[in-house]
């Protein structure tokens, strides 16, 4: 069905969701899309296969990962530096040494062995609920403006598709390297790769894949270029393209939104909250509180640059409209219903302050 003039149900939906086993990515479309909630291919509550130091929790279950052959993949560029594989945040708050007490008058006969060896103590390790809540990313103040722009050139092939993307992928790098960096924490820039197919390998995870995501264990973005140009090839009409632009934009900051997270900590840590939760209900509100924020800094991204970019017209019309609408259903899916992602992202985009990001706070209601 073509659309012409104003989409009756939203432009064209672009989110199936992830196979198991993969990294963090959007994984819903906008309303009544193909993507979405109850639509083909949707499986709520896959988790990313992420290496664990220790756990306090027993091994109760192990999924073993669908063994597939690698379809169609190929892989153009990377931009950014390398890193580590196990990247383990600055989280430590650091160590002191207390000044050992002595008397004033001796009691005995001077000697020449001491009494006592001085003790060191060192600082407890912050708790993991600390970490995500209480995290010094919240309190660094707005986003400065980056003055990107969206690229020019339009993604009809997938070559286009992923310079559209390296172009945005500086700006990211510039907006987010201060404010982690303020916050305390060693900025690295991700790593950026691209593909298409319909399955991949990665540390996170072998399989089908549908969307674009981000893999903690190499701090790397897996951007799918073909799920980007079938969205803005398949209706004509500008509000369709103009939705898939706006789509994909913020699909690259979300992406970036989750290796923020990875560099300050949060991700590792709501992980070990996910991993240790009572209950699935616990697991998947966790999982939200995770990909809600990570919207919420594309949010954060998006708002500083709506000038330069230019966020305003039709493109601003299809954020409105489609992209800050699209959600869950209230309390089942893995990122969000509408209302939570307008409690969120949608403040955002008005903020451009990561502190309008904290849901490791929120009610269970703000975060259904």
């Amino acid at each position: 069905m073509q659309y012409g003039g104003q989409p009756q149900y939203g432009p064209v939906s672009v989110a199936p969701q992830q196979g198991q086993g993969f990294g963090w990515g959007p994984t819903f479309g906008p309303p009544g899309g193909p993507g979405g909630p109850g639509g083909p291919g949707f499986q709520p509550g896959w988790q990313p296969q992420r290496p664990r130091k220790k756990s306090k929790a027993p091994a109760v279950l192990v999924l073993g990962l669908l063994a597939v052959a690698v379809a169609g993949l190929f892989v153009w560029n990377q931009v950014g530096e390398g890193s580590d594989d196990d990247y383990t945040p600055p989280v430590s708050s650091g160590r002191y040494t207390p000044t050992p007490t002595t008397t004033t008058e001796p009691t005995s006969e001077p000697t020449s062995e001491p009494t006592s060896e001085p003790t060191t103590t060192e600082a407890p390790e912050p708790q993991a609920i600390d970490i995500v809540a209480k995290n010094k990313l919240y309190s660094v103040g707005q986003m400065a403006a980056t003055n990107c722009r969206e690229p020019r050139v339009r993604p009809t092939n997938n070559r286009n598709a992923a310079a559209y993307w390296a172009a945005i992928k500086p700006c990211l790098d510039r907006g987010w390297a201060s404010l982690v960096t303020k916050a305390g924490y060693r900025f690295v820039p991700p790593k950026m790769t691209y593909w298409a197919g319909t399955s991949t390998s990665t540390p996170c995870g072998n399989g089908p894949v549908a969307v674009p995501f981000y893999c903690p264990s190499n701090q790397t973005m897996y951007m799918k270029v073909d799920v980007f140009v079938k969205t803005y090839l398949e209706y004509p009409d500008a509000e369709s393209k103009a939705y898939s632009r706006m789509w994909y934009s913020r699909s690259i900051a979300h992406e970036y939104g989750h290796h923020v997270q990875e560099l300050t900590g949060i991700l590792e840590a709501a992980h070990d909250l996910e991993y240790d939760a009572a209950s699935y209900a616990d697991r998947l509100r966790m999982n939200r509180r995770t990909e809600l924020q990570a919207n919420c800094f594309a949010g954060v991204f998006l708002a500083v640059n709506k000038r330069s970019y230019p966020i305003n017209g039709l493109m601003l019309q299809v954020w409105n409209k489609w992209v800050v609408t699209a959600g869950d259903k209230p309390n089942e899916g893995t990122h969000g219903s509408k209302a939570s992602q307008a409690r969120f992202m949608g403040q955002s985009f008005k903020t451009g302050n990561p502190a309008t990001c904290n849901t490791y706070t929120a009610s269970p209601n703000n975060v259904s």
